[in-house]
């Protein structure tokens, strides 16, 4: 008899674990909030935004820390090897109607499977547009989280069962040892829509997925617009200085992102495509992004940069470290055996031929595979290589300060990467100034222009 998706699986335990610390150590800074709203002990589906492949059920295993079951569309089972991968991982397929009408009759076991989870107190993870999108902003919500929802409370019966929308936010898609934000809401609970599912059953998974949507749009970083959705991102960064100062908040990675996210409806509630008349903040944050473009510039160290004093500072620590590492034998041994721990600290991913990751946002996952299996091997080679010339303890302290200097990459790196983008933004300072000054001045007058209080 096949197990169930949700049965114990010691190997499965065993990897958790792993797969919690790999993505702990993938980010520069992972914050969680609202985790009290998760319902111990009940019935409940996880909800997140979907903007980042796997990426996001990563965070989800995170910020659980215990075994869900996920949802997945169904072409990414087509391999047999693929799919006793997934399965192994407590993935499910779901099929949709570019996989053929014939395989919708699939989803019944599926969808009795999926409620099997639920009844058993196991949670289930549902991204609820169904696919992915580069953008910050929710797409359409599918219905069948919801028709699930309903069959699963039928069968409850005065059992709660809840839907936990939860934000999830990466400052940058591709780029390792970037920020995760994820911001949990409070659940919402699937009884008071049962009364209309049970006469009309439609009319209530609209009413739930409009619930969903507007709850999900206040946990993440949201942008209404399509036409001017380039210019409203831009925004988010060009205010956010000024905007956390004016609210007193530091430059923290929740901060910002709480930033972002008021801009954002701040605009939701102002930019209007369908307006025959262009907004001037529009059109200052249009010239912003030109010279941006034209410059090759990044549009968050053009908005919020390091002055001049703050990035000669950093350069001379950079160089007074590369001098002391020369002269200094430790200092060397220290900076030699950091580089041995992590043979891929960083994968190119814009190099990954687009034949091998045709959907650019599974290129962070590709990323975060290559990563995680190759430093498991080559730390682990590392410490045995080390164990059999030097004894078992010379061994297991090579793989713990392996394990200690990747964590340190994941802030060491994000640091000298701001450094060289900051430096290059000060040569061109120097090397175009009518261009760069044009760009302090659009900042100013964005600045002015919007009120810093939505």
């Amino acid at each position: 008899m096949k197990k169930a998706i949700h049965s114990f699986n010691l190997a499965y335990y065993i990897l958790l674990p792993v797969s919690i610390l790999a993505t702990r150590c993938h980010y520069r800074n992972v914050v969680v909030r609202g985790r009290r709203n998760l319902p111990r002990g009940e019935h409940y589906i996880i909800a997140p935004c979907h903007q980042n492949a796997l990426m996001e059920p990563m965070a989800v295993l995170y910020f659980m820390h215990r075994s869900t079951v996920f949802l997945a569309r169904a072409d990414i089972f087509a391999n047999p090897t693929v799919h006793r991968i997934l399965t192994f991982l407590k993935i499910l397929p779901v099929y949709r109607i570019r996989d053929g009408k014939s395989s919708l009759a699939k989803n019944e076991a599926i969808f009795d499977a999926s409620k099997q989870v639920l009844l058993n107190r196991v949670p289930l993870c549902l991204m609820a547009e169904g696919r992915h999108n580069d953008r910050h902003q929710l797409l359409p919500l599918v219905k069948g989280m919801f028709r699930i929802a309903g069959e699963t409370q039928s069968e409850l019966g005065k059992e709660p069962l809840y839907i936990v929308p939860a934000g999830i936010d990466f400052d940058h898609y591709e780029a390792p040892y970037s920020n995760l934000v994820v911001d949990i809401g409070e659940p919402i609970p699937v009884q008071p829509f049962m009364q209309q599912f049970e006469t009309d059953e439609p009319v209530a998974l609209n009413q739930m997925r409009e619930r969903l949507s507007t709850a999900l749009k206040q946990q993440m970083h949201h942008i209404e617009s399509k036409v001017y959705y380039d210019e409203v991102y831009a925004l988010c960064h060009i205010l956010n200085p000024s905007w956390r100062k004016s609210k007193h908040r530091r430059n923290t990675a929740w901060q910002r992102f709480v930033t972002r996210r008021e801009i954002a409806w701040y605009f939701n509630a102002t930019v209007n495509d369908g307006d025959n008349e262009l907004p001037e903040s529009i059109r200052q944050a249009r010239a912003f992004l030109d010279i941006c473009r034209r410059r090759r510039l990044n549009i968050r160290t053009a908005a919020d940069h390091w002055n001049l004093a703050e990035t000669v500072g950093m350069t001379a620590a950079v160089a007074a470290l590369a001098v002391a590492a020369a002269i200094c034998q430790p200092l060397r041994n220290v900076f030699l055996w950091s580089l041995m721990c992590n043979p891929l600290p960083i994968v190119p991913t814009h190099l990954i031929p687009k034949r091998w990751v045709k959907d650019p946002q599974f290129r962070s996952s590709f990323n975060y595979g290559i990563r995680l299996i190759v430093s498991l091997i080559y730390i682990l080679a590392c410490a045995v290589i080390v164990g059999c010339s030097r004894g078992l303890a010379w061994g297991v302290l090579a793989l713990l300060t392996a394990l200690v200097v990747a964590r340190l990459n994941a802030l060491l790196h994000p640091l000298l990467r701001q450094w060289l983008q900051n430096l290059r933004r000060h040569w061109l300072c120097l090397i175009h100034p009518a261009d760069m000054r044009r760009l302090r001045q659009i900042q100013r007058d964005i600045c002015l222009t919007v009120s810093c209080r939505p």
